[in-house]
């Protein structure tokens, strides 16, 4: 073989064996940066997605039809302008869901980091976002009344990579318990009557206790820690004016034993005795004093 040949072999095998490399080195690093972009791209759809947080209302039952919802930047407890227009509709169903059914309230919890800086008036920044939804709900219609909002910490919230909280409160549509307890509150007031006893009797049997007042009483009691009540003991007209106060105080603590066994705290409810100084019937007559004697509810 020619030195000409051999050297022409020589150029041949350093291309081939170039060619080789520049594939091995190369084409895997552009590989490798494709599934580099493909990966983040990925990433950023799921964190993109898991940012965007679309309207919606726990214990609705009718279609939302909308990914869009009130945003705000962080740290701040103003709703971003423009709202969108989709938001409309949803809120108009939740208006005509509520107006058709009186008992419902619209609870909104508005959510804030710890991290977050709080330049509102209120005293979380949860709160200020839950009271710039209220105000542009009732801006659609929504009575004020019917809107419950708060501030609720969530380190869980993630904003975009503008910065952007999508939708950081949730809201719930409740029971409006406020209003049931007001209207307990009514009933019992308008007969305060909690139980009555027989003559020179301070207690009472279990099939007389089905027919009184203090389940409802007990409910109303145990609804909220700051209610609480006077149960006030009475008497006729029999016995002397110590007999019958001490009788009134008996019958008075007896009831009130009867509360704490339907779970009511003690520190709820105090006793008194007003012995046969008020009467609510004439004491001339068993009628009368079957009336008079008994203990009576005053809601503190």
């Amino acid at each position: 073989m020619s030195k000409k040949t051999t050297y022409l072999l020589g150029i041949v095998f350093s291309i081939i064996i170039g060619c080789i490399l520049y594939w091995y080195f190369c084409c895997n690093y552009c590989q490798n940066a494709t599934n580099n972009i493909k990966t983040n791209i990925s990433n950023n759809a799921d964190t993109v997605s898991k940012n965007l947080n679309p309207f919606s209302i726990s214990g609705a039952d009718f279609d939302i039809g909308t990914n869009e919802n009130f945003n705000f930047n962080t740290s701040g407890h103003a709703v971003l302008t423009p709202v969108p227009e989709s938001l409309n509709d949803p809120i108009e169903k939740l208006k005509n869901h509520l107006s058709q059914n009186p008992s419902k309230v619209l609870k909104v919890m508005g959510y804030f980091k710890g991290e977050e800086s709080n330049t509102s008036t209120f005293g979380d920044l949860g709160m200020a976002r839950a009271e710039a939804i209220k105000k542009q709900l009732t801006s659609k219609g929504i009575s004020a009344d019917k809107i419950l909002p708060s501030g609720v910490m969530n380190e869980g919230l993630q904003p975009d990579g503008s910065g952007v909280l999508h939708g950081p409160y949730a809201l719930l549509l409740a029971e409006n318990f406020s209003k049931q307890n007001a209207a307990l509150k009514n009933n019992l007031l308008k007969s305060p009557t909690l139980m009555n006893f027989g003559s020179g009797k301070h207690a009472t049997s279990n099939l007389t206790l089905k027919n009184t007042n203090l389940g409802a009483l007990a409910d109303y009691l145990n609804s909220y820690e700051d209610r609480s009540c006077t149960i006030v003991g009475h008497c006729d007209s029999d016995g002397s004016d110590k007999f019958n106060m001490e009788l009134g105080q008996r019958r008075a603590d007896f009831t009130r034993r009867q509360l704490l066994k339907l779970n009511v705290d003690g520190d709820k409810v105090k006793t008194t005795s007003k012995g046969e100084s008020a009467p609510i019937a004439t004491n001339r007559t068993a009628a009368g004093k079957a009336k008079n004697r008994r203990t009576e509810l005053i809601i503190n």
